[in-house]
Order: structure tokens, then C-alpha cells, then sequence
């Protein structure tokens, strides 16, 4: 089953609980904001992304991510589409907003680099299906 998995050890079925968490693209002019995260070993660039802390709203986390993570203040944030991850636990709430202010400041311990791209002309991205590939790419 896609939503339990059954453990032959203990002879148990798990259900994932699920945590929300927020994916942003920024958008200033004809630029998008996209980061490489240190906690990935993928070599590739994509959005903002963070959990929803307890008593958050998804909005307010969109705010709070990027300005931790890249001190970039943003408006206009608009919900895009869902995507689920039951394993490991995810359920990614995808975002658009517009930057509002500030230079692009990492947080090291999150970001190994973050920068601003022209959409015509894009670094590696993740792949295909994902909601990060389809928010990069205008699909949602």
C-alpha cells in the first residue's frame, strides 16, 4: 500500500504521519530566486523550502523560510498546488511570491548558495514530476 508500510520484524503497520511543509519560487522581474541546500546531495538549484512550524500558517512560513534562509523579504505569496511525500513524511504546499526587499544573504548551515536567474536561462533544476521542477517552470 502507498499509504502504510508493514514491518516483518515486528509484524506491525505503519502509517506515515505527515508534516506540512511550504516550497516557494520568488519572483523579481524576469529573475527567480533558486538556492542549492546544503542538506541535499543533489547538484542542483530550487526553491526556498521549509517545514510549517506549530501554530504557523503556511504564509507565514513562506515568509519566515525565505528571509531565514536567503534574507530576501517577500509579498504576494499565492498558493500554487500540493504535492505529497508519504515517505519520508512531507506534504510540500507550493507557493509563488513576489521579492519585496533585501540582498541575498545565505544562511550557511541551510544554503550552500543562493542567487537570482534569469528564466531564460536556468541552472540544473530537479527533475521532472517533482513541484519544485513544475513551480520553476510556470506548470502550476
Amino acid at each position: 500500500s502507498l499509504t502504510a508500510r508493514f514491518c516483518n520484524t515486528c509484524d506491525s503497520l505503519y502509517f506515515p504521519t505527515i508534516e506540512p511543509c511550504v516550497i516557494v519560487l520568488v519572483k523579481k522581474e524576469n529573475k527567480i530566486l533558486l538556492a542549492r541546500h546544503s542538506q541535499r546531495n543533489q547538484d542542483v538549484y530550487t526553491c526556498i523550502a521549509g517545514f510549517v512550524e506549530s501554530g504557523e500558517t503556511a504564509e507565514h512560513a513562506v515568509f519566515r523560510e525565505v528571509l531565514e534562509e536567503t534574507g530576501i523579504k517577500v509579498k504576494n505569496i499565492t498558493y500554487r498546488g500540493s504535492q505529497s511525500w508519504p515517505f519520508p513524511d512531507q506534504l510540500m504546499l507550493a507557493f509563488t511570491a513576489d521579492y519585496e526587499s533585501g540582498d541575498v544573504k545565505i544562511q550557511e548551515e541551510e544554503i550552500l548558495d543562493a542567487r537570482w536567474f534569469d528564466v531564460d536561462n536556468l541552472p540544473d533544476t530537479p527533475s521532472e514530476g517533482s513541484i519544485a521542477f513544475k513551480l520553476i517552470h510556470g506548470l502550476i
